[in-house]
């Protein structure tokens, strides 16, 4: 499945974009942290579909993901 990536997140992956093959939001989010130096240091959520999810769950790979940093502005 293709992960998006936005922010710091990006520049530390050095792509904004990972193919990643996982079944569930539990093994993405172990997957990313051994791809991605330094991510379990920065605040960071995972969107599902343009939702932000907090609880793991089944991934069938037909998902839009996005890890996004923290964002400013109003």
């Amino acid at each position: 499945m293709e992960v998006l990536l936005f922010g710091m997140i990006a520049e530390r992956a050095g792509t904004d974009r990972l193919q990643l093959e996982v079944s569930s939001l539990g093994e993405l989010r172990q997957r990313l942290a051994e791809r991605i130096p330094g991510l379990s240091g920065i605040s960071h959520a995972i969107a599902v579909d343009r939702t932000i999810v907090h609880d793991d769950r089944k991934l069938d790979g037909r998902e839009e993901i996005a890890v996004l940093p923290p964002f400013a502005g109003g």
